[in-house]
């Protein structure tokens, strides 16, 4: 009966009508880029009203780089999205349907996000469980990244991928290190390779191929040759992109000369602090190598867990960038993997073992290294270990 009455209720009858009408928003709406900075509203509604009726033009006021274009019905829509190309005022117009997403509702004022734990919430939560083995299970429960922080990086990820495919044709945005290793925590910084190899290959295919001209022309840097721009101007192009495109994008800064070189970042929304880098896909196989010893014993997170926040109450680890010999995360778990691949039986297989595991396709040499190693975790035997 109670449900009965809530499926009769106003608020679920209001959500319901709600959600339709975004939906029916998405089905009849454009996303709408690649247009001259300063391009007004009016404009946009001006050119597609040649479709049918425009009931809103909402633009990016922060960066001014896209619009979303609502038409009054679907089939002015389908109209616009049939035409092969669109030019306003001399600039290619990048068409598509708009995203359409998942109706999320919730009570306002309500984050989302766990709130960081210190140690004077930390202590009292461990002291409530009954042994030293699920402390330090519950230790990982207490400072990994919740499912909801997870899905906002997922999220800036993506974004980040739609904003950068409209510059570098083919690109791929791959995120690494903490955020994805199996040892994050909160706060961890998102670091992000954006590999421009398939951008370059489009480019010298359209350039020295029998269709020369066809294959990247759409892109707003197509006159821009990859392959012979020096690395420092490559990153000075995905900082303009950053800071010109990217909605909520703060203090963005190219560091070149950095030993690996790469853009910083701060987004505004979530908080959250980043790096891309051009050239460091190494990093990716080191990042799918901890996640591969993450998944290989059930002990292995809660050792590094427990020993890094040791280290931290002892004054042995810091930020890197820090002043003192202080050992960082990074550092301090690859101690911690080692000491397992050196217990007699073995936790973890040495780096020679799974050399020999690694099949054809996981056999791979990157910058002078041995990056041999099985990818599927199923391909590890058990440990004899049982301590």
């Amino acid at each position: 009966p109670s449900l009965v009455e809530h499926l009769r209720g106003k608020k679920h009858q209001r959500l319901r009508s709600l959600r339709a009408e975004r939906r029916s928003q998405e089905q009849r709406s454009l996303f709408v880029s690649g247009f001259a900075r300063g391009t007004s509203g009016e404009e946009l509604a001006e050119y597609f009203g040649a479709y049918g009726d425009v009931a809103a033009v909402v633009m990016d006021k922060e960066k001014g780089a896209y619009a979303i274009v609502e038409l009054r019905d679907a089939a002015g829509r389908e109209r616009a999205l049939a035409e092969t190309q669109h030019d306003l005022a001399g600039h290619r117009l990048r068409v598509r349907p708009r995203e359409q997403k998942a109706f999320a509702y919730g009570p306002p004022g309500r984050s989302p996000c766990r709130e960081p734990l210190g140690p004077g919430r930390l202590e009292p939560a461990l002291w409530q469980v009954a042994d030293v083995d699920a402390q330090m299970s519950e230790l990982v429960r207490l400072l990994e990244l919740s499912e909801d922080e997870r899905h906002v990086r997922h999220l800036l990820v993506t974004l980040f991928q739609e904003v950068f495919t409209e510059f570098f044709p083919g690109c791929t945005v791959v995120p690494f290190g903490s955020s994805i290793n199996g040892f994050d925590v909160h706060g961890c910084d998102l670091d992000l390779f954006l590999d421009l190899e398939p951008t370059k290959s489009l480019q010298a295919s359209t350039r020295d191929g029998p269709g020369a001209g066809s294959g990247t022309e759409d892109s707003i840097l197509s006159d821009i040759d990859l392959a012979a721009t020096p690395a420092p101007e490559v990153l000075e192009l995905v900082a303009a992109v950053l800071r010109r495109c990217v909605p909520g994008v703060r203090r963005v800064r190219a560091v070149p000369t950095a030993r690996r070189p790469v853009v910083k970042f701060c987004h505004k929304q979530s908080g959250l602090a980043g790096d891309i880098s051009i050239n460091n896909r190494l990093a990716l196989l080191n990042t799918r190598f901890l996640q591969l010893c993450a998944e290989a014993d059930e002990r292995v997170r809660p050792l590094v867990y427990a020993v890094r926040l040791w280290a931290k109450q002892q004054g042995l680890a810091g930020n890197p960038s820090g002043s003192g010999p202080l050992l960082n995360n990074y550092a301090l778990t690859l101690l911690v993997l080692f000491f397992l691949q050196t217990r007699s039986p073995p936790v973890l297989p040495t780096v020679a073992r799974l050399r020999d595991l690694a099949g054809d396709d996981d056999r791979v040499v990157v910058c002078g290294w041995d990056c041999s190693f099985p990818r599927d975790v199923a391909s590890l035997e058990p440990s004899a270990n049982t301590e």
